[in-house]
């Protein structure tokens, strides 16, 4: 496999899905007083992206062994290097099995640092990224591949990040952890949105049921929950009143998600539509992040 099939199938784009929990998780605990352990950081950081990796190159394989991913519904390499570029099947097993080793590598930093409880999160989460593609009744071909998702890459992951840092697993950070699942489910409806004519026939997803329309409404119902919590945290007294200049990102996210409509969609337009689906809670969290690292360093300025 050369570099860009690598790359391609390791799929960077998705990666915030896995980036933006450890990064949440990790300035929560800072800004509740932990002290950062950079250590750990990068060990969560290495094993979540790993995970994500691992979780892209099965969902590829597997959707091309079962016949979902053919010439006809794949228009580009971000589809599928596996049709578009052709590549052979035993490279590809390869990929994934290097990838599991590498991520086992960080992953066994953890648990030797922090015990059984990153055994423990860790192995579910690695459970469900396997089975999102793989098994007799894979995740990805149900209407609750969202919510897995959701609850794997967001909540267990920030969790996580949060735990090595401080130490304590609290309900706080489980409420603050809740945009961020509505975020990575909201990643996997925008999926299944634009591929509503690939999956019908071999999966039951979600904006099947609903319909495109209904999806989108969906998808734009799901950022605005997300800035309700996110305020609500704040008047509950989770988050600094601050966190209040996120309403500055609104025009931002709103003029991207208002391209997503449904006569927009089609193999063409794919990528772009996933893109900004990906962008807007980049632009969300980015900011958020930033607010948050505010606090902490104002806060350590004036101690």
């Amino acid at each position: 496999m050369t570099k860009k099939q690598v790359i391609a199938i390791l799929a960077p784009n998705t990666w915030s899905a896995s980036i933006i929990p450890v990064l949440m998780g990790t300035i929560y605990s800072l800004y509740r007083g932990a002290s950062l352990q950079i250590d750990l950081f990068l060990a969560i950081l290495l094993s979540a992206v790993g995970v994500q990796c691992f979780a892209n190159i099965t969902n590829d394989y597997f959707d091309f062994i079962e016949g979902v991913d053919t010439s006809e519904t794949i228009y580009d390499r971000e589809g599928s290097i596996l049709v578009s570029d052709g590549v052979p099947l035993p490279e590809i097993k390869k990929l994934m099995l290097t990838t599991l080793i590498l991520t086992s590598i960080p992953a066994a930093y953890l648990l030797l640092q922090r015990g059984a409880i990153v055994a423990v999160i860790g192995s579910v989460g690695f459970l469900v990224a396997l089975l999102y593609s793989a098994g007799p009744l894979p995740i990805s071909k149900t209407f609750l591949g969202e919510f897995f998702s959701g609850f794997t890459m967001g909540g267990l992951i920030t969790w996580l990040a949060y735990r090595i840092q401080r130490e304590v697993l609290d309900m706080d950070i489980v409420l603050i952890s809740i945009p961020i699942m509505i975020y990575i489910g909201s990643i996997l409806l925008t999926n299944g949105l634009c591929d509503i004519e690939k999956d019908r026939g071999t999966r039951v997803t979600l904006p099947i049921l609903l319909g495109r329309g209904r999806s989108i409404l969906l998808l734009k119902l799901s950022y605005v929950l997300m800035y309700l919590l996110v305020f609500s945290a704040a008047l509950g007294g989770l988050l600094p009143t601050s966190i209040f200049l996120l309403l500055l990102s609104i025009p931002t996210i709103w003029r991207k998600l208002t391209v997503i409509r449904v006569e927009n969609i089609s193999l063409e337009t794919r990528s772009s539509i996933m893109k900004n689906s990906v962008l807007s809670g980049i632009i969300f969290f980015t900011l958020y992040i930033l607010i948050l690292l505010g606090e902490i360093l104002w806060r350590g300025w004036l101690i």
